[in-house]
């Protein structure tokens, strides 16, 4: 089994009253529910982190950085639409400093012009990474942004684009 690294994204949305503990508490139940058994194994815990303020993502982003080196692997970075993948890769980017031109809290502009600037397109409405995107970390290693799984059941399925811009948090 390949090790995973579980990381609850945009803790920045959760209310302040919400301890840290509670919140991962609540993850594990979740993923014992779903029947999800691979956050034990090696490198597995679950991590609350914000991609959009960089809380919490050093450290996990060190522990990935670390199995990959000692499996001899590369690392992809999975989940569901709209989780806030794209956003880690490009905190990850700016990190390293190759991402060029302006700094990571702009407006990202669409099209191609973010690979231009060394960025991955994000959008608040979910289904923007249309395929994987290749990121070098050194040492042969890769890291992979992958489109986002629909999950079904979901209410962003069912809703208008039109509406997704009004229910999706801007916080």
């Amino acid at each position: 089994d390949n090790p995973v690294i579980l990381a609850a994204n945009k803790a920045d949305l959760l209310p302040s009253k919400m301890g840290q503990a509670r919140a991962e508490n609540w993850v594990r139940r979740e993923l014992e529910y779903l029947g999800v058994q691979s956050i034990a194994n090696v490198g597995g815990a679950v991590r609350l982190v914000s991609c959009k303020t960089g809380y919490g993502l050093s450290s996990m982003l060190q522990k990935a950085q670390d199995l990959a080196e000692d499996m001899d692997c590369d690392v992809y970075v999975v989940g569901a639409a709209n989780a806030g993948k794209s956003t880690l890769i490009n905190f990850i980017l700016d990190k390293n400093g190759q991402k060029t031109g302006a700094g990571r809290n702009t407006k990202k502009r669409a099209g191609n012009q973010n690979a231009k600037k060394g960025a991955v397109t994000t959008s608040p409405l979910p289904g923007t990474t249309l395929k994987f995107i290749q990121v070098d970390l050194g040492n042969g290693q890769k890291l992979y942004d992958t489109p986002g799984l629909l999950v079904p059941g979901t209410l962003t399925q069912l809703l208008t684009p039109a509406e997704l811009k009004m229910v999706v948090p801007k916080k």
